[in-house]
C-alpha cells in the first residue's frame, strides 16, 4: 500500500470516527441523494432552460455538467480505477451499498459542483471602477430577457454549499477517500470555469455581448 493511500485511509477513518452520530446518519443519506446519478442537477438544468429568463444560464450549467460527467465518469474513473476505501481498510464503515464503480474521483462531488459552480460564476457581480456591480452581468436569459443576477447568485451560493455538503456526505458514509472528494470538487469547478470562459469568448467573437448587457431583468 502506498503512503498516499495509507494517509488517505487514516484520514477517512478519523473523519468517520469524529462525525459519526446516530441522528446525523439519516441526514447524510438524504444529502447524498442530491448527487445520486446527477438526477437532481439535471432537473435544475432543465428548469433553468425551460424558463426564458434563465435559459442562457441553464445552457451554461448543462454544458458544465456534461463536461464534468464525461471527464469524471467516462475518463478518469476507468483510467485510475481506484478501489473503494472499505475494501482496503476494514475500519472504514460503508453505510451504503457498494456503488459498483471506481472510487476516484467522486462522481457525486464532481457532478454536483460542476453545475453549481457554473451557476455561481455566471451570476457573479462584475468588478467596476466604483466596486462590484450586478448591472454589468450578462443577461441570464434569452434574447435580452433575463432574471435578476443578484437573486440567481444567491441561489448559486446555495448550490455550491449543497455540493460541498454532498462531498462531506460521501466521506461520512465511507464511500470515498478524502482525495476522491477534493479532486471531484476541483474537477467540477475547473470544468464549469472552462465552459464559462469558452462561452464568453464565443459570445464576444460573435458580437453578442451588447445583447446580453442590454437585456431586461425582472
Amino acid at each position: 500500500m502506498d503512503s498516499i493511500t495509507q494517509l488517505d485511509g487514516n484520514l477517512l477513518i478519523g473523519i468517520q470516527h469524529t462525525l459519526n452520530a446516530d441522528w446525523l446518519t439519516p441526514i447524510m443519506k438524504i444529502i447524498t441523494l442530491f448527487g445520486e446519478d446527477g438526477i437532481f442537477w439535471i432537473l435544475v438544468c432543465l428548469v433553468l432552460i425551460l424558463f426564458r429568463r434563465t435559459r442562457r444560464l441553464g445552457i451554461i450549467c448543462s454544458l458544465s455538467l456534461l463536461l464534468t460527467f464525461i471527464t469524471c465518469n467516462l475518463i478518469l474513473k476507468p483510467a485510475v480505477d481506484r478501489i473503494r476505501p472499505w475494501v482496503t481498510f476494514q475500519m472504514v464503515n460503508a453505510l451504503l451499498p457498494p456503488p459498483g464503480d471506481a472510487s476516484f474521483p467522486s462522481g457525486h462531488s464532481a457532478n454536483s459542483m460542476g453545475p453549481a459552480w457554473a451557476l455561481f460564476i455566471a451570476t457573479m457581480p462584475v468588478r467596476t471602477a466604483s466596486g462590484r456591480s450586478y448591472d454589468e452581468v450578462r443577461c441570464l436569459g434569452w434574447k435580452g430577457e433575463g432574471a435578476s443576477p443578484q437573486i440567481m447568485h444567491r441561489l448559486g451560493i446555495a448550490a455550491v454549499i449543497l455540493a460541498l455538503l454532498i462531498g462531506v456526505s460521501r466521506l461520512y458514509l465511507g464511500m470515498h477517500y478524502p482525495t476522491d472528494v477534493v479532486c471531484g470538487l476541483l474537477l467540477g469547478m475547473i470544468a464549469a470555469t472552462a465552459v464559462y470562459v469558452v462561452i464568453l469568448k464565443t459570445e464576444d467573437k460573435r458580437g453578442m455581448m451588447d445583447t446580453w448587457l442590454s437585456g431586461k431583468r425582472k
